[in-house]
């Protein structure tokens, strides 16, 4: 897809790009690099989210301070070069954000005003997220952008970013709201028990107290990283059990403050889907289910299950090995080649053969949501 390679600050000459796309080359910037970006941060049009321009000193500070995150990180924003002609059409990388007092990776992007609406921004942080993913293995990157700047808005939106709620951000002094976007890597990573899974899911039930303290009901730990000594993918699944329909609204309401998101139900009736919190450090997913719910039926009694079983738990994460290594890069078979060892597994804990039927077909068909950009339903 994209050549990458991991940045050595000690061996790679000015010449050596980052990341090489159809049209682009990605390269670190230094200070010989100031004319061009003055062009983009001297340009009132181009710096419009930023209320300001970068004074001559600015802009030679901005050379430097990236400068310095390439030799701490190995990352920051990249000079983004037309690979026909030569010219800077922008400035596109991956950059550490903190965002009230947690720590993110971040991509960026700024473009020239000539090259604006011509994809460059979409191929080059596109090609930053398969970099950050594939040879940083990064989790999850962020983006926050201005809320008007639409253009931008887009550009997280074409490249598959999930909206993820508003907050402040100290810029130059200045106070501004920032929209913010995630994506979560594609790859399937399949790792060993880690006892850090179980303080992850509690510092997720800390993190909903107010909510759970407030409407009542169960937070479960589900998933595979919910049973001791299975194999499992690092990301915390939990579902909240609403003890009264009646209160989704307020719960849901209750719930922006804290950074989770709706989504929508996910084509599961019962179950409504949220964006991750971004307060929180560790990746997971996240549901609110209705009194009743099937999908969190099927999803504790695999877990009861397995904890009482060694040799289905044995045997489950063997298959998840194997599935893991044969798709690396695709969720949706990996999930689908899973579906009739668990409903093997839900036949024995007294499951109706019909619900079983129904949560094989829903493992098999339905896309697996939770890291792709979704619209939400209309209420």
């Amino acid at each position: 897809m994209y050549n990458t390679r991991r940045p050595e600050r000690r061996t790679r000459m000015k010449s050596e790009p980052i990341i090489t796309t159809e049209r682009l080359t990605l390269h670190e910037m230094e200070q010989s690099d100031f004319p061009a970006l003055c062009t983009m941060l001297q340009d009132p049009e181009v710096m419009y989210a930023w209320e300001r321009c970068f004074p001559d000193e600015e802009v030679r500070a901005w050379i430097d301070r990236n400068g310095k995150r390439y030799q701490k990180h190995g990352c920051g924003y990249w000079l983004a070069v037309s690979r026909d002609s030569g010219e800077v059409v922008g400035q596109i990388g991956l950059i550490p954000e903190e965002i009230e007092g947690h720590s993110h990776s971040g991509v960026g992007w700024l473009l020239a005003r000539k090259h604006w609406h011509n994809g460059y921004a979409a191929e080059g942080a596109r090609a930053c997220l398969d970099h950050a993913f594939s040879d940083r293995k990064t989790g999850r990157v962020i983006a926050d952008i201005r809320p008007m700047n639409t253009n931008s808005i887009r550009v997280a939106e074409r490249i598959g970013m999930i909206a993820a709620g508003e907050y402040d951000k100290l810029v130059g002094g200045v106070i501004m709201p920032h929209r913010l976007y995630y994506a979560r890597t594609p790859e399937v990573e399949v790792n060993d028990y880690d006892p850090v899974w179980l303080k992850r899911f509690e510092q997720l039930r800390t993190h909903l107290s107010p909510v759970l303290e407030t409407f009542g009901g169960r937070l479960e730990h589900v998933g595979s990283t919910s049973v001791a000594g299975l194999v499992a993918k690092p990301v915390i699944d939990a579902d909240y059990l609403l003890p009264d329909a009646a209160l989704w609204p307020q719960v849901k309401a209750a719930l922006e403050p804290l950074g989770f998101f709706h989504r929508g139900d996910g084509d599961l009736p019962g179950r409504e889907m949220f964006t991750e919190s971004l307060q929180l450090e560790f990746r997971h997913n996240f549901y609110v289910c209705m009194p009743d719910c099937i999908h969190a039926s099927n999803h504790l009694r695999l877990r009861d299950f397995l904890r009482g079983n060694a040799e289905a738990a044995r045997q489950y994460g063997a298959l998840k090995k194997r599935l893991a290594a044969q798709y690396p890069n695709d969720v949706d078979r990996y999930c689908a080649g899973k579906s009739d060892l668990i409903s093997a597994f839900l036949s024995q804990t007294g499951m109706s053969a019909d619900a079983v039927a129904m949560i094989n077909g829903i493992n098999k068909t339905l896309p697996q949501r939770p890291c792709r950009n979704i619209p939400e339903k209309e209420s």
